[in-house]
């Protein structure tokens, strides 16, 4: 068997529509709302400064960990069986930890595609594709997110052309449904224009969380079986 874009992108799809996808929809977009709302900007729309830019800084700055621990839940969520409810367990179960790794993790994640994009594109993506998956270890195997870039290169072994396409798959299809909400949100004004476009930011961004998770199912199941040690009576072996 060999990796498929097709199911992981239908099977995605499918999780982002159900009750759990839609119900991280509204949360991300809500997320990303307050995010544009405590911000503050001047008449010329650049950030202020002095207390009101700290402020509004410090409040952004924890909005984006509460993003991150969204995250978080919905890997394990979309990575489980569970369409109609969000367990307590996902919610609860190391999440400071899980957290703080994936925060610290994405940052070292970020720095080290664009170190090998120093070198040409091609490493760059090479380390995109071979250490994307990393962020599933961390929110579903518990694993701090040195242990997941391992974890991820092994996992994407064999499969990184295809998985190289899925990615490309889901970045277009995402730039193509975003750009569906700017003439809209253009005639819809300041702030509905901003619900529009977060709300189908949120969407595109759990349809990618949905088809990472289905994806990583997809991978561990192509995962060869370790070999144990034959039992005495076993088929092949002396009793």
């Amino acid at each position: 068997m060999v990796f498929s874009i097709i199911d992981a992108m239908t099977d995605g799809f499918s999780r982002s529509t159900e009750r759990n996808g839609l119900v991280f929809v509204a949360v991300f977009a809500v997320l990303a709302v307050l995010n544009a709302l405590v911000v503050p900007t001047g008449f010329n729309g650049e950030p202020v400064s002095g207390l009101a830019g700290l402020v509004g800084g410090l409040l952004s700055f924890a909005i984006g960990l509460v993003t991150v621990a969204a995250v978080v839940v919905a890997l394990r969520t979309f990575v489980s069986d569970e369409t109609e409810t969000i367990p307590r367990e996902f919610r609860r179960r190391r999440l400071g930890m899980a957290t703080l790794n994936a925060f610290v993790g994405t940052i070292v994640f970020v720095l080290l595609v664009a170190f090998g994009s120093l070198f040409l594109l091609v490493p760059g993506l090479f380390l995109l594709v071979a250490l994307y998956y990393w962020g599933v270890f961390v929110a579903v195997e518990d694993q701090n997110f040195v242990q997941a870039f391992r974890s991820s290169w092994g996992l994407t072994k064999g499969s990184r052309l295809r998985l190289f396409g899925l990615g490309l798959a889901v970045v277009t299809l995402g730039v193509l449904v975003n750009a569906t909400a700017v003439v809209p949100a253009v005639f819809l004004g300041d702030v509905a224009g901003v619900v529009l476009t977060q709300l189908v930011a949120a969407a595109v961004t759990v349809y990618s969380l949905a088809t990472t998770a289905r994806a990583y199912d997809q991978l561990r199941g192509l995962e060869h079986p370790v070999e144990t040690d034959p039992q005495p009576g076993s088929a092949g072996t002396p009793a």
